[in-house]
């Protein structure tokens, strides 16, 4: 009998690209504003590392496609945010929205 491994993103690798990123302590890339890297998840202005080009459109994880943003609920909740309209959280605030 063949067994299926799903092979995923490697957790070692995304806190290695976490430290590495967070070392700057680079602005927001989505809004050019100062991240406060002592709030912690789930704070709306947390730390989190985003797919410039998701993973799910072909981007790589890579951290040459990796950058510093706020929390999604943080862009999503200010007005002008460019926050990627195919962003999950995003799908799921407008799927709500229409039930």
């Amino acid at each position: 009998m063949l067994s299926v491994v799903r092979v995923g993103r490697s957790d070692a690798l995304r806190k290695k690209h976490r430290q590495i990123i967070a070392r700057s302590k680079p602005a927001c890339y989505l809004c050019g504003r100062p991240i406060d890297f002592a709030l912690k998840f789930p704070d709306p202005g947390c730390f989190v590392v985003d797919h410039v080009i998701p993973i799910a459109k072909g981007g790589s994880d890579a951290l040459s496609n990796k950058k510093a943003a706020h929390h999604p609920r943080l862009q999503f909740e200010e007005e002008g945010s460019r926050l990627r309209a195919d962003h999950p959280e995003i799908r799921v605030a407008r799927l709500m929205e229409r039930t």
